[in-house]
């Protein structure tokens, strides 16, 4: 047994000190993208450079390439991960929200957060690089096929049987993307003056077409 115990402990250290890299490794991954998305939100994708995200995060840019195959690489990571987090944060919020005014609502809670510039920024970049566009399609496609019906249970049941529903929830959801953008390009990001009568108004409408309360 006394024996044993020198190659246990050998296999117990081994083991903690390889969550402990483990554990680093995902903590340093973690600060680089939080540094890609406040330099997207604050200095936009042309100007969000290696050199950038890596004196945000307080690193080399070797360390960048150790954790990311390439900048690429790490802007997909940085755009799963914002919606992810969007998502937590909508879930954390209470059940879900079945009424039409309720729908609209949440939806804005999603594309107001400041975090969706960040998304924004990539979107457009992706679309005019088609380098970049392969890395980040993955990504593009996951966010995409949660935005339709077709592809979310959750949002087709709450859109209901209506021949109008799926027409009117693209028209919200324009509606948001062309907020959101509308904050992206005003300097400092801030609330535009019509964001709480358009919300009112789609909420309004979206409450009689969908016929919930």
């Amino acid at each position: 047994m006394d024996s044993d115990t020198p190659g246990r402990d050998a296999v117990r250290s081994t083991k903690l000190l390889r969550r402990r890299q483990e554990e680093r490794s995902a903590s340093m991954r973690m600060q680089l993208v939080e540094a890609t998305i406040a330099a997207l939100i604050e200095r936009g994708y042309a100007r969000t450079t290696s050199v950038e995200i890596c004196q945000r995060a307080g690193v080399t840019r070797g360390a960048l390439l150790h954790h990311f195959d390439s900048l690429a690489d790490l802007f997909a990571v940085t755009l799963s991960h914002i919606y992810d987090r969007l998502l937590a944060r909508s879930s954390m919020r209470g059940p879900e929200r079945s009424g039409g005014r309720d729908l609209v609502e949440s939806l804005w809670d999603h594309f107001s957060q400041p975090e969706y510039k960040a998304v924004i920024e990539l979107w457009l970049a992706a679309r005019n690089e088609p380098e970049l566009g392969v890395s980040l399609s993955p990504a593009i496609l996951q966010i995409s096929n949660l935005a339709d019906p077709r592809f979310n249970p959750r949002l087709s049941a709450a859109l209901g049987q209506s021949a109008d529903a799926v027409p009117l929830y693209r028209l919200i959801l324009e509606s948001m993307i062309g907020m959101a953008l509308g904050r992206a390009v005003t300097p400092g990001g801030g609330m535009l003056g019509h964001e709480e009568r358009v919300v009112d108004l789609l909420g309004r409408l979206a409450g009689e077409m969908l016929n919930k309360p």
